[in-house]
């Protein structure tokens, strides 16, 4: 079953496919990049087209958008709260048959991973998910993508 984990930040997309069948899992990590000359419609516009490309060119049945996290100290950055909106939208019109939005606490739930800072050790790449080769060579973001492809299977 291919899924998709995304991440967003204000400049750009990252995004992992991941291939799980039966517990053996592949990943393909890849960014997209947000044009700074484009005005936000546009910048909109292109996230929204650009994913319905991919998930038709991946085929992906199931998808997961990691959120972003709030503290205290600083607000969300209204643009990828924007970015992040506009591709709930589209997976809502799209033929992915589940789709889930989640922060770290919400992902590692799913992922069955206890609540005692495992999944930001992971996310750090301090500690290795089980199955995936080469983890700590991955991006911290791209680590966040995969973990929120697989929470969407739970």
């Amino acid at each position: 079953m291919r899924l998709i984990g995304i991440r967003v930040t204000p400049h750009k997309v990252l995004y992992s496919i991941v291939d799980d069948n039966e517990g053996s899992i592949s990943t393909i990590n890849q960014d997209l990049v947000i044009p700074v000359s484009f005005n936000v419609p546009q910048k909109l516009k292109y996230v929204r087209k650009t994913f319905l490309d991919i998930l038709g060119e991946y085929a992906i049945v199931r998808a997961g958008i990691k959120l972003t996290e709030y503290s205290g100290y600083q607000g969300p950055d209204i643009n990828r709260v924007m970015i992040e909106g506009v591709i709930q939208e589209m997976l809502a019109s799209s033929k992915v048959e589940k789709y889930f939005t989640g922060t770290k606490v919400s992902i590692a739930a799913r992922l069955g991973i206890s609540a005692d800072g495992t999944i930001s050790r992971m996310i750090d790449g301090h500690e290795n998910y089980p199955g995936i080769i080469d983890w700590q060579s991955l991006g911290k973001e791209h680590r966040e993508c995969i973990l929120t492809a697989l929470a969407v299977n739970n």
